[in-house]
């Protein structure tokens, strides 16, 4: 699944041009995550969305990497810290930001623990905006 769209120059969420700002949504059921997601395209945010390691791997290699993984509330401990450790070793300053289960093995400064919130919530959004805007 992908929600790719082109950051529109005057409505860039990331003001940091050098870092990718796309984003990586690991999910299970995307009915949970599509506000997240449209509320991403509308902020100027290319996502896409993968539900397996294999996808996750194909996908960040495809689209040259991503900014920050984005873990849904539904998704397995253990597919998220797989993934997310994939993920890691190819991209060590790759930000994370969970709703879902807690990750081993990220960098603080670089995490966002977003666990209070649900991801379709003005609250989560918010709080994984923020988290974006500062990275």
């Amino acid at each position: 699944m992908t929600c790719r769209q082109p950051a529109d120059e005057e409505n860039r969420a990331l003001p940091n041009e050098d870092r990718d700002p796309a984003v990586l949504l690991l999910l299970d059921d995307p009915r949970q995550m599509a506000p997240l997601q449209q509320l991403l395209q509308r902020e100027g945010l290319a996502c896409d969305a993968v539900a397996s390691l294999p996808d996750a791997r194909a996908t960040f290699f495809g689209a040259g990497g991503h900014g920050c993984l984005v873990v849904a509330p539904d998704v397995r401990p253990g597919l998220a810290q797989q993934v997310a450790t994939s993920l890691h070793a190819m991209d060590p300053s790759l930000a994370t930001a969970t709703f879902g289960p807690p990750l081993a093995g990220t960098k603080v400064s670089r995490a966002a623990k977003l666990g209070a919130f649900h991801p379709g919530s003005r609250a989560g959004q918010g709080a994984l905006l923020r988290f974006l805007r500062n990275l």
